[in-house]
């Protein structure tokens, strides 16, 4: 009993003052950081072998791997990464053959619009311009008549693009304004995605989460907003959908908001073999202060992984063989991977602030249970500071399963071994 309480006392002490050199408890996570309250070992399904990494064509390398670089001391680091954010002026329709020989209504906010024709079935063959038609107030024209530029699935490959065979694109002459356009394809066939972008319009859609990593069982919180230039403005609705790494789509419920924007709650379920991003993708309708409707697809991007692995909690600092420092870290996992760490060596300068030092990283193929991965940072990062130190950005990461286990802002402080 006395021992236990004596341990406890030892790790507060260590965590609230700056360690000594040897071994040194982590300091406590803080709000915004990420740490495994518990672990969960893959399943049969997921966990990573010979036979599975041959299967995907994936190689994972064994060798121990430690890198390192100094970092400019007036260097302006985030210790807490934004969340992406996009934002949008396009949308999408997704149509059929007879929808674009009736008549397809697009809403156009802004003169200039770019509108892009890809079939969804590639037989269908190259669409002939003399054949889509767009009307626009009281004009009816040829694609060719109604654009400034029209080019086709090699023009556009030509200039970089990454669009499906059979592609074709339409810029829209200025002069024609704004407003509703019908476009018309009396040859259609089958299914098509059109694509409507407009760079000069003042409507934008901004889809971002509350944060960019997770861990399996967390949510992201998705905003969806709607701006004119700087200022915002209610939406009308906005539909979505969850993509997983894999390509699998889950529906997505969005809720209204009191200021005119929506949310949704994003939590991932299972983590899929394939690695990879996430996507939130946002489907939105509102209005402009004439009562015009403004329609935008968005789509913003997070990681989840299952937390397989964590700090241990315990470090040691050495002094290394070629008189640089060397970190070695705790790290318990329940599956066998290869891990990584990560970190920012701050010290202090000439002037008395806390300054970065150097940058390093160290990956290794661990087992399950209990081992250790060690930052080395070489002599020349340490080179213009001293006592005490600090780690910052700590990172743990799974890199078969691309995946962030945990992040600490400041991680330890501790004097020079």
């Amino acid at each position: 009993m006395k021992k236990g309480i004596l341990a406890s006392a030892l790790l507060v002490i260590f965590a609230a003052a700056p360690a000594m050199a040897g071994t040194h408890a982590l300091l406590p996570a803080q709000a915004d950081d990420m740490v495994p309250p518990s672990l969960q070992a893959r399943s049969a399904g997921t966990r990573l072998t010979a036979t599975s990494a041959a299967a995907t064509r994936m190689h994972v390398e064994r060798r121990p791997v430690s890198v390192s670089w100094p970092l400019a001391q007036d260097a302006t680091l985030q210790a807490v990464p934004q969340a992406f954010s996009r934002s949008s002026r396009e949308y999408w329709r997704d149509v059929s053959a007879t929808e674009l020989q009736q008549g397809l209504k697009l809403p156009l906010t802004a003169p200039g619009a770019i509108i892009r024709l890809s079939p969804g079935d590639q037989a269908v063959g190259k669409l002939d311009p003399a054949s889509v038609r767009l009307q626009l107030g009281r004009q009816s024209l040829s694609a060719a008549a109604a654009s400034s530029q029209v080019a086709d699935t090699a023009q556009l490959h030509a200039a970089g693009m990454d669009v499906p065979a059979a592609s074709m694109v339409m810029r829209l002459k200025p002069e024609l304004g704004s407003g509703v356009a019908t476009l018309q394809v009396a040859s259609a066939r089958g299914r098509y995605v059109v694509h409507v972008f407009e760079p000069q319009s003042p409507f934008a859609v901004t889809a971002q989460g509350n944060r960019d990593d997770l861990l399996l069982g967390e949510a992201v919180k998705v905003r969806v907003v709607l701006r004119d230039a700087d200022r915002a403005l209610p939406l009308s609705s906005v539909g979505g959908l969850l993509r997983a790494p894999d390509g699998s789509t889950t529906p997505l419920s969005f809720r209204r908001q009191a200021d005119g924007s929506f949310t949704v709650d994003v939590r991932p379920h299972s983590i899929p073999t394939t690695p990879g991003l996430w996507e939130v993708h946002s489907f939105t309708q509102g209005t402009d202060s004439a009562g015009h409707e403004i329609r935008r697809d968005t789509t913003t991007v997070f990681a989840a992984a299952q937390p397989d692995a964590r700090l241990s909690g315990l470090a040691s600092t050495a002094v290394a063989t070629d008189r640089g420092l060397d970190i070695s870290l705790g790290v318990d996992a329940v599956s066998a991977s290869r891990y990584a760490v990560s970190a920012v060596l701050y010290g202090r300068g000439a002037d008395g602030r806390m300054v970065p030092a150097a940058f390093a990283q160290s990956a290794n193929w661990l087992p399950a249970g209990k081992g250790q991965l060690t930052l080395h940072y070489d002599p020349h990062s340490l080179q213009g500071i001293g006592a005490p130190y600090e780690l910052h950005d700590l990172r743990l990461q799974d890199q078969p399963a691309v995946g962030l286990l945990e992040r600490r802002a400041v991680a330890m402080r501790f004097d020079t071994p």
